[in-house]
């Protein structure tokens, strides 16, 4: 686990602040009901989504998701039609992986991570100490960072502790070390204001915004 702290390190504001990050959480939770009718189809996305670089055959699929391997086929067979899956036989098994080129992916992926997810765990009872928050989608499908790269990246009046909880339970799951910076409102902004390489390349990456608000906090 790698905590970034960009630039030099600066006072840490007290100022209380209110954040949009619950009601984020509050929108995202269901609207994957709405965009996809079949719960099957949904519980098969999920499974996907949060472990986008793993493969998985039918049987796998029904055990996981607990329902018929019919619905299973069925689902798995409109998804592959979306051009969201992608089939891999191999030997007398199926194997389906997650395309990473479907046009779709970071909202539909976005949707997941915040109501299932990474972005769940970080927000949780921490939205109102939370101003802006984001998850790198590389990272979510499977980027290894460099010494270069952020991760996730969390702005407010949270403490470090709080957050690295979530970070170090996440490496378990992927076997991997995550970069992540957690700043105060006012290092973000005077790390934007200096240009610091490591906050420019991060707000530039593609990423999945945990939290709602004044679009300020992407302005490069």
């Amino acid at each position: 686990m790698a905590l970034i702290k960009p630039g030099r390190k600066t006072t840490r504001t007290t100022r209380r602040t209110r954040s949009g990050g619950g009601r984020s959480l509050a929108s995202a939770a269901g609207a994957l009901k709405k965009l996809f009718v079949s719960q099957v189809r949904v519980d098969i996305l999920k499974l996907f989504l949060l472990r986008p670089a793993v493969s998985y055959h039918v049987r796998e699929i029904t055990r996981r998701v607990g329902t018929e391997i019919n619905a299973v086929r069925r689902e798995l067979e409109n998804l592959t039609g979306l051009g969201m899956l992608q089939p891999n036989p191999q030997k007398n098994r199926i194997y389906y992986q997650l395309r990473h080129d479907f046009p779709l992916l970071g909202e539909v992926l976005g949707l997941v991570v915040k109501e299932e997810g990474l972005g769940k765990a970080l927000l949780g009872r921490n939205s109102r100490d939370i101003k802006f928050a984001f998850v790198s989608i590389p990272f979510l499908l499977g980027r290894t960072a460099g010494p270069n790269d952020i991760d996730i990246l969390i702005v407010g009046r949270i403490p470090v502790s709080k957050i690295s909880v979530v970070v170090k339970e996440e490496e378990k799951h992927r076997g991997n070390e995550i970069n992540y910076a957690v700043l105060s409102e006012k290092e973000f902004d005077e790390l934007k204001k200096r240009r610091d390489p490591l906050i420019i390349n991060a707000l530039l990456q593609p990423k999945v915004v945990l939290t709602t608000g004044p679009d300020n906090y992407l302005s490069i």
